[in-house]
């Protein structure tokens, strides 16, 4: 690892992705006993695909996708919320007062364009989120049992905006920790009050919260920029500024490979001895390690990246080789059998071949399933 006096270390990409792997446990699976602490050591698995989420988790533990339902629901030591870019994400439970402190009115303005849009005035707004906390407790309410109390006496325009798919006023309130979601009820979505679904809940200081999410952010995903990190964590006004500010002593100066980036004074070791382990790797769609940073071109080579990155912001299940996308795939499930086809952006040797049946045996045993079968297109 070389030093200038410019930057701290000059760096290969393939250190980096041998950190980075190492940091999101694909280098290596960890026991199933790990589970909720690997989702925070990624800083959540995106759920707006739930079977995509459960197999995110499946591919960094040695779980199945039932023990990660358990962990969800019985366990309770995942949570399923709004939380990153407004998505919905599977989250460790112990991290969602960190996660709701760091989204509280502290860091996040409402922005007058989204209330306009929204037709709410700011203490209406904040007036609704309140009214949805004390509706709410540990017993889970659908929807539509949520309007019919919260919605009382308000006008057909708030309860419109209670019933939106797209979060409307729930989301607002997950983020400020009055709300998660419930098991299902049927066909039906619920929702619970986090602290007395979960038993606990620890009060996070709002000037903690957000330089401590930076920092666990670039312990996963470093090193990389203040843009990149409001790209992950949701695209609010001065957000990046503010995070970097707040560990700016705590932060070195990089080069990889003529790229400039930032990197944790206390990762420098770490990332300067970083050996690839596990040169292959099948990430579900909309995987965490994907969706790090606000470019992809480390990752994905530019002619390829619309096969990756697709319309409505969906994101392929990707072949990873050395740390790089080396193609797409997409499964099916017939007959306890999973069926793989892999999309290769280039021709792949027969030792890589090789790992993707491997990886593809051990999806196979998440979703419970006996036999697997691989064809490369």
């Amino acid at each position: 690892m070389k030093t200038t006096e410019d930057v701290a270390a000059e760096l290969s990409w393939a250190q980096v992705h041998a950190f980075r792997l190492e940091r999101h446990h694909l280098a290596r699976r960890m026991p199933k006993k790990d589970l909720a602490k690997v989702v925070g050591d990624i800083g959540g698995a995106q759920a707006q695909l739930m079977s995509a989420a459960e197999l995110q988790i499946a591919v960094r533990t040695d779980c199945t996708v039932a023990d990660v339902r358990k962990a969800l629901w019985t366990d309770k030591s995942l949570v399923k919320t709004w939380l990153m870019r407004g998505t919905l994400h599977l989250a460790s439970a112990k991290d969602l007062p960190l996660y709701t402190a760091a989204t509280s009115r502290r860091w996040i303005r409402l922005r007058p364009s989204w209330l306009e849009f929204m037709q709410v005035t700011e203490p209406e707004f904040w007036k609704i989120v309140d009214r949805i906390s004390a509706a709410l407790d540990g017993t889970p309410m659908t929807r539509e049992e949520l309007i019919a109390v919260v919605g009382k006496g308000k006008s057909e325009h708030v309860r419109e905006l209670l019933r939106s798919g797209w979060g409307g006023m729930l989301k607002p309130a997950a983020r400020n920790g009055r709300l998660c979601f419930g098991p299902n009820r049927g066909q039906s979505v619920t929702f619970v009050r986090p602290s007395d679904w979960l038993g606990s809940w620890h009060e996070v200081e709002p000037e903690r919260a957000l330089p401590e999410v930076a920092r666990r952010y670039l312990r996963a995903y470093g090193p990389a920029t203040k843009v990149d990190f409001a790209r992950w964590w949701g695209p609010w006004p001065g957000i990046g500024n503010a995070a970097w500010s707040a560990i700016a002593g705590e932060l070195v100066k990089v080069s990889v490979e003529g790229v400039r980036l930032d990197l944790l004074e206390s990762d420098l070791d770490a990332v300067g001895k970083a050996k690839m382990e596990r040169a292959v790797q099948l990430l579900p769609a909309f995987d965490p390690y994907v969706l790090g940073h606000a470019t992809r071109d480390h990752l994905i080579e530019r002619a390829q990246l619309a096969k990756v990155s697709r319309t409505a912001g969906w994101i392929s299940a990707v072949v990873l080789l050395n740390g790089s996308v080396a193609g797409i795939w997409t499964h099916v499930v017939a007959k306890n059998t999973l069926r793989v086809s892999v999309e290769p952006f280039r021709r792949l040797q027969a030792a890589v071949t090789s790992e993707v049946r491997t990886r593809a045996g051990e999806l196979a045993r998440a979703l419970g399933l006996e036999k697997t079968e691989v064809k490369f297109g």
